[in-house]
């Protein structure tokens, strides 16, 4: 179980872990950037947890053809999921667009200003090494 287990636990640590370095760096900007990258962060991590819960129903799916050896089945699920996260990249990230609505959120101003910067250069946190370790991939693609 630890075997199967290990790349799941190292992501989330890591995704753990750029949260606190981003508070970190940011720390000394003020108590406002701390908040930006606060809400910044719980923003990503709302869009990327509804991305990857659209794809983890392929975990059955992929496992089970492996599992059976059926390697052009695990191939073509791989792929359909692969179809999947393009398709949703872009209504995910204009999600992330709708901005103009956080202060009707009740965000304080000073924040906002600080969050709109991390939020339109792109994630703070690891998104894309959470999404490579975590089931099927990491269980199909191990050596």
């Amino acid at each position: 179980m630890v075997k199967l287990a290990w790349p799941v636990v190292l992501s989330e640590i890591g995704w753990m872990t750029m949260g606190i370095v981003d508070t970190i760096m940011v720390g000394r900007v003020g108590p406002e950037a701390i908040g930006g990258v606060s809400v910044d962060g719980v923003l990503y991590f709302s869009v990327v947890v509804f991305g990857l819960g659209m794809l983890l129903g392929l975990d059955a799916l992929v496992s089970h053809a492996f599992g059976a050896r059926q390697l052009r089945e695990c191939h073509a699920w791989l792929l359909h999921g692969v179809y999947l996260s393009f398709g949703l990249v872009v209504p995910l990230t204009l999600l992330l667009s709708f901005f103009w609505l956080f202060p009707a959120l009740g965000i304080h101003p000073a924040v906002l200003r600080q969050t709109l910067p991390f939020l339109i250069s792109g994630p703070s946190s690891g998104g894309f090494c959470h999404c490579c370790c975590s089931p099927p991939s990491a269980a199909i693609f191990k050596p």
